[in-house]
């Protein structure tokens, strides 16, 4: 009886020393994988601003061609004005010397 007693508890201390060492092995494996997860997001986050140019160089881009063509629009439509005004200018300097030389 006493050797069955003797193998049970050595069995009990082989399986706790296995379930030890399984958990070490597990805390491990967990810590690896957190250091590896860190290393990626470093890696990742020195990586954005490369990633990213390419998006603004493109914005910026399209930002300068719309502001340019905005211009172009600006500086048409103060031509017209004035040459409008110019042409109102005409018609207006033409009234007043009707008015004044009493033929309107």
């Amino acid at each position: 009886m006493e050797d069955v007693l003797k193998r049970l508890l050595n069995a009990e201390k082989q399986a706790e020393s296995r379930v030890e060492q399984a958990d070490a092995e597990r805390k491990r494996m967990i810590q690896d994988a957190l250091d590896r997860a860190r290393a990626m997001q470093l890696e990742f986050d020195k990586q954005v601003e490369a990633r990213r140019k390419p998006f603004l160089a493109t914005a910026e881009d399209g930002a300068r061609r719309r502001i340019a063509e905005l211009e172009d629009m600006a500086s048409a439509r103060q031509r017209r004005l004035r040459n409008d005004a110019a042409g109102n200018e005409e018609a207006a300097v033409q009234g007043a010397l009707k008015l004044i030389l009493g033929e309107g």
